[in-house]
């Protein structure tokens, strides 16, 4: 990653994670209602603004992973999840990233935050992580 990259993932509030990849791991900015896969007017503009910074420093590829709280079905949740992440995959598109560099996955609530319980997990639950695959060794 060049520095201008680094720069652009780190204003953004992206962390390094022991894989290599970058991760966007404030949920409170891809927070979803319960039982919605709609961003509201503030999200889709940050989505889209991110979108637009990661293109400007040649960042083209990207995975998006919805995931839900642990209430509802499980198969349900599987779906709801997966329709977040290409919520916010269309609004990265709309943003001007290629969709050919963009993938999505749904986790359900197979992946929750370890550190919250009650309430509070279950609304930072809701959410999608936006992740920069490590680069790749030549």
């Amino acid at each position: 990653m060049t520095a201008e990259q680094l720069q652009v993932l780190r204003a953004h509030g992206f962390e390094t994670q022991e894989d290599g990849e970058w991760a966007l791991l404030m949920p409170s900015k891809l927070l979803f209602a319960v039982d919605s896969d709609q961003l509201n007017v503030q999200q889709a503009g940050y989505v889209a603004a991110l979108a637009k910074d990661l293109r400007q420093v040649g960042i083209q590829t990207v995975r998006v992973e919805g995931h839900t709280d642990d209430t509802g079905a499980p198969a349900y949740n599987q779906q709801l999840s997966e329709r977040r992440a290409q919520r916010v995959a269309d609004q990265l598109v709309h943003g001007g990233l290629p969709a050919s560099g963009i993938s999505t996955r749904g986790w359900g609530n197979s992946k929750p935050l370890p550190m919250i319980q009650g309430q509070a997990a279950r609304q930072e639950n809701r959410r999608v992580s936006i992740i920069i695959p490590a680069p790749v060794a030549p």
